[in-house]
């Protein structure tokens, strides 16, 4: 049985992404388009540079058209955001990108978008894994037979980058701002180069060639992965180097000296400059594993954070619901009110470019002024154990008690993760939604008090997993 997690389907290629299994998502979804009677608007497709993603996104769209649904193709490459837009923007009632998004380049995927451009949440997910197991055969109509009109190519990159620049400040224009950007071979370089060239930037561009193996790393903006820019940063006198995902949803920043700037402090620094320099006002959505800096952030603007289980569907439901200004996670994506309801690193990075030239300063000063501003003074560690299944990861969670020599205040559960909420700070053992791994997370006053409390819980975790590889 095929099971959707936070981003969707995902699996190894030629193991659990195979022909088939993507096929019988494009069925189950046009068996449940029939019965709402939603057969009469296109379905939008669009895939990234992984190993087979170019032909997945046809499988699909020969199940679409032996249903009588038509499919908008993006004819190339391109952002999961720019799927997530088209749906938006051409009121349809679907889209699927073929993408795995951060993970490894063995693994391949599919994300479903609804209605307004939504990733599609755990109810409409849920429907999706009964149709899939009842399903005993698959309607396919080979390419080369489709009518003409069931499939076009739709070109998305003007509109999409129309409607980037649509909230843009003019005052960011003609800047020259000079930017190191590592594409990690993704597809985020066809769009951001672009709006780049609109805007006034020069940026500079690494890895934009197509390589389904990203050059055998993880296409993944991490500290890790983006510290090698540090160095070339420097020397070249950039305002600051950026990096992001495979399929263009997460952002990574290393500052004018070579520093990383994490996502909770790329989330509060937006936040900051669109109240603070652009009068806008607004809560402020985070998931569960995101910092406490964006809730004394909120308080000190006059504002709440609001906070909710792992999943960019989650935010983008509670944004809904709170008028939110804008709302992100701690793995680098983030959106703001009227913009697609999904993470996006195109758009990120244009603002985060946006804030660094009208503020007029280096970014290590920004941030350090966001923190001064919201009178932050913890530390946020994050660790990682890999665990022989997904179901022994489950049970793990389930038996892990909370870091010892830390004051417990009360246990709280968001969805399959464990939050302990302490005395002053807090602890997270999020359950990964497409691999058997744990992330643990802990924010408290000192770093040696954070690191103390995330080993306690990898311990812990492998003393109650077999055999577990730490």
């Amino acid at each position: 049985m095929l099971q959707f997690g936070t981003g969707g389907f995902r699996g190894v290629i030629g193991e659990d992404f195979t022909k088939q299994n993507v096929q019988l998502i494009a069925e189950a979804l046009a068996r449940i388009a029939e019965r709402e009677g939603k057969t009469d608007l296109p379905v939008a497709v669009g895939y990234d540079n992984r190993f087979t993603s170019d032909r997945a996104a046809m499988w699909l769209a020969e199940v679409f058209a032996a249903h009588g649904i038509r499919v908008w193709l993006i004819p190339y490459a391109a952002p999961t955001p720019s799927v997530m837009f088209t749906v938006k923007s051409e009121r349809l009632h679907y889209g699927a990108m073929v993408t795995a998004s951060h993970n490894p380049y063995i693994f391949n995927g599919v994300k479903l978008f609804t209605e307004g451009g939504m990733d599609a949440d755990a109810a409409f997910t849920g429907r999706m894994e009964r149709e899939i197991a009842n399903v005993t055969s698959v309607r396919s109509l080979p390419a080369e037979k489709i009518p003409q009109g069931g499939l076009v190519r739709f070109d998305v990159r003007e509109k999409y980058l129309d409607f980037i620049q649509s909230f843009l400040s003019p005052a960011a224009k003609g800047s020259g701002i000079r930017i190191l950007y590592d594409n990690l071979n993704g597809v985020g370089a066809g769009m951001i180069a672009p709006l780049a060239e609109r805007m006034g930037w020069c940026v500079d561009v690494l890895n934009a060639e197509h390589d389904a193996f990203f050059r055998f790393k993880n296409p993944n903006p991490t500290e890790s992965a983006i510290a090698p820019l540090a160095e070339r940063l420097r020397a070249g006198g950039y305002a600051f180097a950026m990096a992001t995902d495979s399929d263009a949803d997460r952002l990574g920043i290393l500052d004018e000296r070579g520093q990383y700037v994490g996502s909770n402090d790329i989330l509060a620094a937006l936040y900051y400059y669109l109240v603070r320099c652009r009068g806008m006002r607004g809560d402020v959505v985070k998931n569960c594993a995101t910092s406490l800096l964006l809730d004394k952030l909120a308080q000190k603007l006059g504002f709440v954070c609001h906070e909710v289980d792992v999943g960019f569907k989650n935010v983008s439901q509670k944004m809904d619901e709170t008028d939110a200004l804008i709302g992100g996670e701690s793995s680098g994506g983030l959106t703001v009110r009227g913009y697609v309801k999904g993470k996006d690193s195109v758009f990120s990075s244009a603002l985060f470019t946006e804030m660094a030239v009208c503020m007029r300063k280096p970014v290590s000063e920004i941030v350090r002024e966001v923190r001064d501003f919201a009178g932050y003074d913890l530390y946020c560690v994050e660790r990682e154990i890999k665990l022989p299944s997904l179901e022994e990861a489950r049970a793990c969670l389930d038996s892990c008690t909370p870091p010892a020599g830390e004051k417990l205040l009360r246990t709280l559960r968001f969805g399959r993760n464990v939050k302990f909420l302490l005395e002053d700070g807090w602890a997270l053992l999020r359950l990964s939604g497409t691999e058997p791994a744990v992330r643990i997370f802990a924010e408290l006053p000192t770093k040696a008090r954070a690191e103390r409390a995330a080993e306690a819980l990898k311990s812990c975790l492998a003393a109650v997993g077999r055999g577990c590889a730490v």
